[in-house]
């Protein structure tokens, strides 16, 4: 850890303690991770309130959305909850359109606890939420996972959620949504336009980290297609679990005209029409 990054954690010390309410909080339960893949778009969201849900991204944009038993979200860019932000598709600081969507959320869903990036400490405030930070040192297989201190799996959506889920002691974990998990890899997002593709893109570290989580716990990810598969880890159907069929519904199906036009908006070169 660098000298930067041993003031800022002595800095925040206490405020990261905070965090040790969520150890082993659902110790031998099982829970749906969502990310917010195209795969969503053939699946009915009522099914999932069986289980707590952590969820991440735009999914709050989802018609559905508060039908889901969803307890958690991460929400970890940096300097996200600010008035001006730095674009990673434009390149170049702008008003922060993107943070103020999330921020709406935030404000909407008071029952659901935030977990934010330590960055967004003057930026975002509230009673359900709660800040991170990796202190500049990643790891896909960390002796320990500790959100009250350094957090090391803080490194894209999907690698923080299941970092959430370890220390909220999670046993049993189905990732939802999730379709770069799945063989053929697939990219794309339940709210944009049109049906996923296949993607040739690796992520060495999510990968590495999946292999880690399924020897702690019972790990799947879920499909909706026989032609999808789970390679690294285990899947099941969305057909198998629920016994009921997938069934497809366009972008605008699922997300009212109003939050595609908002996420039209935000310039993140997302393919909404």
């Amino acid at each position: 850890m660098n000298l930067k990054f041993k003031l800022l954690y002595f800095l925040s010390a206490n405020i990261l303690k905070a965090n040790k309410k969520f150890n082993n909080l659902h110790s031998g339960e099982s829970c749906y991770i969502f990310g917010n893949g195209a795969s969503i778009k053939y699946l009915d969201l009522n099914l999932f309130n069986d289980r707590v849900s952590i969820g991440c991204g735009s999914l709050f944009l989802h018609n559905d959305f508060k039908k889901l038993n969803l307890k958690y979200y991460y929400a970890a860019h940096p300097f996200f909850f600010y008035k001006y932000w730095w674009n990673p598709y434009k390149k170049k600081s702008e008003k922060n359109k993107c943070g103020n969507l999330y921020r709406e959320n935030i404000e909407s869903n008071s029952h659901v606890e935030y977990f934010v990036n330590l960055s967004n400490f003057f930026g975002l405030r509230g009673s359900n939420i709660n800040y991170l930070h990796h202190f500049g040192s990643f790891s896909s297989n960390p002796p320990k996972i500790e959100l009250d201190s350094l957090f090391s799996t803080m490194d894209g959506s999907l690698c923080g959620m299941l970092g959430l889920a370890i220390y909220m002691g999670f046993k049993k974990i189905t990732l939802v949504g999730c379709d770069y998990t799945l063989r053929p890899r697939s990219q794309g997002h339940f709210f944009e336009f049109g049906k996923f593709k296949d993607s040739i893109e690796n992520d060495t570290f999510a990968e590495s980290l999946l292999s880690y989580v399924a020897n702690k716990v019972d790990l799947e990810t879920l499909t909706v297609d026989e032609n999808y598969t789970g390679q690294i880890i285990n899947h099941i159907s969305y057909e198998k679990l629920f016994l009921s069929k997938p069934r497809y519904k366009e972008n605008k199906d699922i997300v009212s005209i109003n939050n595609l036009i908002a996420l039209n908006d935000v310039n993140l070169e997302y393919k909404i029409y």
